[in-house]
């Protein structure tokens, strides 16, 4: 095991759960965490990509893997969570789920959009709430939230995503204050376009300078765990991400930001469009 991985299991123990981790950036959290010598409990609601990522975690890493076949919007999500993990030790924690509907907010009836909520609101609190109490009580620890640039303001076209996305990076930035005293590290990731399954199933028209390339997922989940590592409490991954977080919050007013934003994502997806991800 080289010294990044010693350091890594010295600050966050040897196991780590990642929530949404079937593909996309789920997937490159787990083999970016396992790289380092981390055990991996992998969450996920589709069985065949869950079972096989974690076959080919195990092969490709050596390190102990499980998987806990998951509806994280289930009324049980919890108690099955506590009784597939109450005998290892969780000291690093990504939560990477989300429902991200995509057209105007009443193209959407009321049961996708509690969904919605039960996912990308309630189920990073329970996740935070559980091992986040068992990490301080030990006294070191891990989380991460992910969030979205959508979450800095308002964004047209993907309403209550951004709402939600707002509520994780407010809390992780939140709790990143509260834990680090007893030596858990809490991080949001606000992470732009990135290449996903379901970021290419959207099928975005690209639209200037907001709209750049969709990043590599394997370099955001890198570049989120060295700032985790560091104790900050967010990371905009990549240039492009900093640069536009920069304009959004700095050179232009909310309203501006807002309507900037709504003019680009009716650019890349016009009014009529209705995605829900996979």
């Amino acid at each position: 095991m080289s010294s990044i991985s010693n350091d890594f299991t010295d600050y966050f123990g040897t196991w780590a759960l990642i929530a949404g981790a079937s593909e996309g950036l789920g997937e490159a959290f787990a083999r970016e965490i396992a790289k380092k010598g981390i055990n991996i409990i992998l969450v996920a609601r589709r069985k065949d990509l869950l079972e096989k990522l974690r076959s080919e975690i195990s092969r490709d890493y050596q390190v102990e893997t499980k998987a806990i076949q998951l509806d994280l919007a289930s009324a049980d999500m919890l108690d099955r969570i506590k009784a597939e993990t109450e005998n290892l030790e969780i000291g690093l924690v990504v939560y990477n789920a989300a429902s991200s509907p995509i057209g105007l907010f009443f193209h959407f009836n009321l049961e996708q959009q509690f969904k919605v909520i039960d996912i990308n609101v309630k189920g990073p609190m329970i996740f935070t709430h559980h091992f986040g109490k068992l990490m301080k009580n030990r006294g070191k620890g891990g989380i991460i939230l992910l969030s979205s640039l959508a979450g800095l303001q308002g964004d047209p076209y993907h309403a209550h995503y951004s709402a939600t996305r707002g509520y994780t990076m407010n809390l992780a930035e939140a709790l990143w204050y509260e834990l680090k005293k007893y030596g858990v590290h809490v991080m949001t990731c606000a992470a732009g376009a990135t290449k996903t399954p379901n970021y290419v199933s959207s099928k975005p028209k690209r639209s200037g300078l907001i709209n750049p390339r969709p990043m590599d997922p394997n370099k955001v989940a890198k570049g989120s765990l060295k700032s985790l590592r560091r104790n900050k409490p967010y990371h905009y991954p990549g240039f492009s991400n900093k640069f536009n977080a920069f304009i959004l919050r700095h050179l232009l007013s909310r309203k501006a930001a807002i309507k900037f934003l709504g003019n680009i994502a009716s650019k890349m997806y016009g009014e009529d469009k209705n995605h829900v991800n996979k």
